[in-house]
């Protein structure tokens, strides 16, 4: 029986490898045991898997650059921009103290700083000048070197300066550094701290000295201060004297026994007792017409009319009062430190 390969059943389909070139299968039957025979999957057929995969345009899973932007454009003038350069570092807030330099460096905020700087001074200096007379404190500290020199050397030798009088500007005192006889704060608060140093001096003389020493000392005189301008300005009060003196000015003029005391330390280390006490003497002769003569253009003035006979009495009651408690003061303060 002769067996025609041509005689093969019709109407069996051909295998195609690809439907666009029409080539056919082999016609060599397959061989059912080979496993690593090359069969297309799909048997020409498109494979449907939800959306269509393009054999001409094979897919990219790595780094494709035909997919990566266009670079930008530069600005007009400017250099060319890199697309891959790293974002420029952001400004970090998160330290407050450098937010606020940065914020105080803007001018608006540092023209609203200054004029709330401004009025909070302003504001500080009202109710400062309530309780401290920071305007008179100034008339008091308008000193000079010529000044000093011609009030220290009047405060030793007072007996030969003939005016005593102060001279006015405007119904005002002229200030300490044009008017020699008018009162000042600034001797009287270098002399108190020249003896708090003269006092540690004397006693590390005589192997006495402690630090708390010192503090003792400033403190007691600072005391003794207090309580003398409390005394006079009751003794003003109880008296009823109406007088041009202010606080100030008897502060100042109770300050003065310091030089005295200062310079009887000094003598006091060359000449021990003997020194101290000649110097104590005579400056306290000094002080006291000093004194006199100052206190009573202030508490009884020339050519006023409308003062009795009895209250110019008062009057110099109370400049002899304040001028005999200097001495008495000087030595208090002093004589233990001899």
């Amino acid at each position: 029986m002769n067996y025609n390969q041509s005689g093969s059943r019709r109407g069996k389909s051909k295998r195609i490898l690809d439907p666009s070139t029409g080539l056919t299968a082999p016609t060599s039957p397959q061989n059912p045991y080979m496993y690593n025979q090359q069969v297309p999957m799909n048997n020409g057929m498109q494979p449907d898997y939800g959306f269509n995969v393009s054999e001409q345009q094979p897919l990219s899973y790595g780094f494709n650059p035909s997919a990566m932007p266009a670079p930008m454009q530069p600005m007009a003038g400017g250099p060319p921009m890199n697309p891959y350069a790293p974002e420029p570092p952001r400004e970090n807030f998160a330290n407050p103290q450098q937010f606020a330099t940065q914020l105080l460096t803007e001018p608006i905020v540092a023209n609203v700083a200054m004029k709330y700087g401004d009025a909070l001074v302003g504001t500080g200096k009202q109710h400062l000048e309530k309780y401290v007379p920071v305007t008179a404190l100034k008339y008091y500290f308008a000193v000079d070197t010529d000044y000093v020199l011609l009030k220290l050397a009047l405060l030793f030798f007072p007996f030969t300066h003939k005016d005593w009088s102060m001279k006015y500007e405007q119904d005002v005192p002229l200030q300490p550094r044009y008017e020699k006889n008018a009162p000042d704060m600034y001797i009287p608060t270098m002399a108190f701290l020249t003896y708090v140093v003269m006092a540690g001096l004397s006693l590390g003389t005589q192997e006495r000295f402690t630090p708390e020493q010192l503090g003792i000392i400033a403190s007691s005189a600072l005391a003794w201060g207090v309580i003398e301008l409390l005394v006079h300005t009751i003794t003003l009060y109880v008296m009823n004297l109406d007088t041009s003196l202010r606080t100030l000015d008897l502060l100042a003029y109770c300050g003065y026994k310091y030089v005295g005391i200062n310079a009887a330390l000094l003598i006091s280390l060359v000449m021990e007792k003997f020194g101290y006490y000649t110097i104590l003497i005579y400056f306290s002769i000094s002080l006291a017409f000093f004194l006199i003569r100052s206190l009573k253009l202030r508490v009884i003035p020339e050519g006023h009319t409308s003062y009795t006979a009895t209250g110019n009495k008062r009057r110099l009651y109370f400049i002899l009062f304040v001028a005999v408690l200097q001495p008495f003061l000087m030595w208090w303060l002093s004589y233990h430190l001899i």
